[in-house]
Parts: structure tokens; sequence; C-alpha cells
């Protein structure tokens, strides 16, 4: 018992003397523990490269620069072009040789005394080859070829050989029977030609067409207008006999 006080005593002196020689906070501090890092907070804090403002607006200035080159040049190719094409190109053409042998022709001709055919003349002269050629076709009764070689005569000129023409064109057509292409020629021939001898015919030819295509009420009129113009002609009396009997 006496032993064991002693040693107590002893401990507690010395407990005593460590408190006193720890240090003594200050009055208002706290003692706070160090934070520790988590794992999202070391993630946050990582930088990552990102393009700034500054750097996209300069990358765009580059791109718009590039773009209005591209454009200056292809705006100067297209004036090239422009003036290439307004440029008159002269070409050396040869002459066809048969060209050179009709002004050859034409120049002997005229030196032995001659004179040149006019265009009324050229005219004439083909509408006359056309109309002996399908006049041949016709008296064989080969209408459909007296009409081909006619094939769009609509009176040319007004000569007497393409009323000719017109008015055998007609009567190869009615031929044929073909009434649609009658009323369409005779109509043109009876204005253009109203003053010619056939023309009273070709009115008769049109009333006849028209009443084979139901007309009947078109092709009385038709004949009315005949008798009306051309009162004296055969075509008239022809006209009046069928009025009355249709």
């Amino acid at each position: 018992m006496n032993k064991t006080l002693p040693i107590l005593f002893a401990g507690i002196l010395l407990l005593n003397a460590c408190a006193s020689t720890a240090p003594k906070p200050k009055s208002g501090d706290t003692f706070m523990l160090p934070d520790i890092p988590t794992a999202a907070a070391e993630s946050s804090a990582i930088p990552y490269p990102d393009l700034n403002t500054m750097t996209q607006i300069e990358r765009l200035g580059m791109q718009i620069e590039r773009l209005e080159r591209e454009m200056e040049n292809t705006n100067q190719r297209l004036q090239q072009l422009e003036k290439q094409n307004k440029t008159p190109r002269h070409t050396n053409r040869k002459v066809p040789a048969q060209r050179l042998d009709d002004q050859k022709l034409k120049s002997t001709y005229l030196a032995n005394g001659g004179t040149a055919p006019s265009e009324a003349d050229s005219a004439d002269q083909n509408e006359t080859r056309l109309y002996n050629q399908a006049l041949k076709y016709y008296q064989r009764n080969n209408y459909a070829a007296a009409a081909a070689v006619l094939k769009g005569a609509d009176g040319g000129n007004g000569s007497e050989s393409a009323r000719r023409n017109m008015y055998l064109l007609l009567q190869s057509q009615q031929r044929m029977g073909n009434c649609e292409s009658v009323i369409e020629i005779g109509g043109r021939f009876a204005n253009r030609f109203r003053n010619s001898p056939q023309a009273p015919d070709a009115l008769f030819s049109i009333g006849q067409c028209q009443y084979k295509l139901q007309q009947k009420d078109i092709a009385r009129n038709t004949w009315r207008k005949l008798i009306q113009s051309y009162p004296g002609s055969a075509a008239a009396k022809r006209a009046a006999v069928s009025i009355k009997q249709r």
C-alpha cells in the first residue's frame, strides 16, 4: 500500500507536466480537420484544353478570306470567257466549188449579153416545173403523187403559176376524198384568188365536202354565198340545184 501511493503520485505529476508543454489554441480559433480530396474534386481540377472565342474568330476570318480569293479568281475567269465569246473569230472558209461554178457561169452569161433572171422569174419557173410534174401524175389518176409534188402550195406570190398549182392540189385532194383538206385549201384559194375563174368551183367543192361531213346547214350557207358572189357562174347554178334537192 505504501509503495503504490508514491508511484501513482509520480504518474499524476508526469501527466501535468506534458499538458503544460502542449501549445494552447488561441481564443477564437477552431480546430479543423484537413479536407480529404475526393475523386470528383480531383477530376474537376484536371485542366482540359478547349478553343477560346478569339481562336474561333481567327479561324473563321481565315476561311472567309480564302472564299473571297476563290470568288475573285472565278469572276476573273468568267470575264475572260465573256471576252473570248465576244471576240469575232475569223475563219478561212472555202467557197464550195459548185458555188464558184455557178458564179462563173453567171458571169459568162452576163458577159455574153444575157440578163440575169429575177427572183420572181425563178419562182415562176419553179412553180411551172412542179405543175408540169404534178399534172402528169394527175392525168394518170395518181392523185396522191400529184398532191405530194404540190404539197405546201399556198398561192405563193399570187402569180398565175402559183394559182394553177394550188387549184391542182385542191382537185387532187378532192379526187382522193380528203374533205378536210378540200375545205381548208378551198377556203384559202377562194379568198386569195377570188377573181379567178376557179373561185366559184372551189366554193362549190367546199359545200360538197361540208355536206358529206354532215355539216348540212353550213354547206347550204356556203352554196348561198356562192350564188350571191358569183350569180352567173356554172358553179352557182349547180349550187342552186343542190340546195333544192337537199
